[in-house]
C-alpha cells in the first residue's frame, strides 16, 4: 500500500499541531520581593482566604506545592496579564490594575478583615504604561512600592 504525500502531510501537520502551543501574547510584570519577609500579592480581596499551599494527589501520593502568588523574602514572581486580559479590562472602562500585597503573618485574617483593618499594601498599575514598555519591574521594599520599566521610573510612597 502506498502512502499519498498528502495524506503524510496532513498526519505530521495534524501530530506537530497537538505538540505545539504557541505562546501567549500580553505583558509580563516581574514582581521583586526585597524584604525578608514573605508576602502574598493578590489583584482582588473578595475572597474568603489566601492559601499558601495547595496539595494535590497523584499516583496515590500527596504532593503539597506553592500557590503562585507566595512570595518567600527576596523572591521573584512573574505576574502575566494576556492581550484579552488587558482588552476586556479596556472594555469594562478599567485604566487600572491594583495590585494588593499581604504579609503573611496577617492571613489568620480574612480578606475582609485584611480589607477593614488596612493590613495591606497597594500599587496601581496604568494599563496603558503596561502595554508602552516591554521590560516592566515592580519592587517592593519595606517602606516603598517602585515600578520601573526600560531604565525610567515612577515611585508610589502611599500605601
Amino acid at each position: 500500500m502506498k502512502l499519498k504525500p498528502e495524506l503524510l502531510f496532513i498526519l505530521l501537520l495534524f501530530l506537530f499541531s497537538c505538540v505545539y502551543d504557541p505562546p501567549q501574547k500580553g505583558k509580563e510584570i516581574s514582581i521583586h520581593n526585597q524584604t525578608a519577609n514573605s508576602i502574598i500579592i493578590v489583584d482582588s480581596l473578595n475572597g474568603n482566604r489566601a492559601r499558601l499551599y495547595d496539595t494535590a494527589t497523584v499516583n496515590g501520593r500527596r504532593y503539597i506545592s506553592r500557590q503562585s502568588n507566595y512570595m518567600t523574602g527576596y523572591g521573584v514572581y512573574q505576574k502575566f496579564y494576556s492581550d484579552g486580559e488587558i482588552n476586556n479590562l479596556k472594555n469594562r472602562k478599567i485604566n487600572k490594575i491594583k495590585l494588593y500585597i499581604i504579609d503573611t503573618s496577617d492571613l489568620q485574617n480574612t480578606f475582609s478583615q485584611i480589607y477593614t483593618n488596612r493590613l495591606f499594601r497597594s500599587f496601581d498599575i496604568n494599563i496603558d504604561t503596561l502595554e508602552k514598555y516591554d521590560l516592566n519591574y515592580l519592587f517592593i521594599t519595606n517602606d516603598t512600592i517602585l515600578f520601573e520599566h526600560d531604565y525610567s521610573y515612577y515611585t508610589n510612597r502611599n500605601h
